[in-house]
C-alpha cells in the first residue's frame, strides 16, 4: 500500500530489451512481446493490416514506438512514414507515436491484470473478439479507449503490375 491507501500497481515486465515509461508506468518487454505489441497496436489503429508486415516493415515500427522517430528506414513502410511526415504523425491532430504506445501500453496492462486474477476474459462470437471484465463484474466491461483511426492515410504495399 502507498502512503494514500492505495494498492501500488506493479509494472509489467516481459524482459529488458525495451524499456518505456508511459505516465506512471514503467514496462520492460523482451524484443518478441514488444515487436507483436507493436503491430496490434498498428492494427487497431488501422494504419496497417492484420499480418502483411514484414520483419523490415516491423522493424521500422518498432524503432518508431520505442525512440518516437525513424532514423533510417528499412523498408517502404519506413519510407512511407519518413516521406509522409507530419500528414500521417500528427493526422487530423493525432499523434500517431502517442497511440501506439497508448494501445501497446493497454495491452500490456491488462495482461498484468489478468495475471494478477483481476479480470475476467471471454470470448464473444457476435465481436469475434474477447471481452474483459472486472473479476466478479459481468456488467462493467473494460473496452479499449477510444482511439482514432489512420484508416484515410493508412499504409498499403505496393503490388508488383
Amino acid at each position: 500500500m502507498d502512503r494514500e491507501g492505495r494498492q501500488a500497481h506493479p509494472n509489467y515486465s516481459s524482459g529488458e530489451d525495451y524499456i518505456l515509461e508511459f505516465r506512471s508506468f514503467r514496462y520492460g518487454f523482451n524484443s518478441l512481446d514488444f515487436r507483436q505489441r507493436v503491430e496490434s497496436a498498428a492494427v487497431q489503429l488501422d494504419l496497417v493490416s492484420l499480418g502483411e508486415l514484414t520483419d523490415e516493415e516491423s522493424s521500422d515500427l518498432v524503432q518508431l514506438v520505442s525512440i518516437g522517430s525513424i532514423g533510417f528506414p528499412l523498408s517502404p513502410l519506413g519510407d512511407y512514414l519518413v516521406d509522409r511526415g507530419e500528414e500521417v504523425m500528427r493526422y487530423k491532430g493525432e499523434c500517431l507515436i502517442y497511440w501506439l504506445r497508448e494501445l501497446l501500453f493497454r495491452g500490456a496492462w491488462l495482461d498484468l491484470r489478468l495475471m494478477g486474477g483481476e479480470l475476467d476474459v471471454v470470448f464473444e462470437d457476435q465481436r469475434g473478439g474477447f471481452v474483459y471484465y472486472p473479476t466478479g463484474h459481468r456488467g462493467r466491461e473494460i473496452g479499449p479507449p477510444p482511439h482514432p483511426s489512420w484508416k484515410e492515410v493508412a499504409y498499403t504495399r505496393l503490388l508488383p503490375e
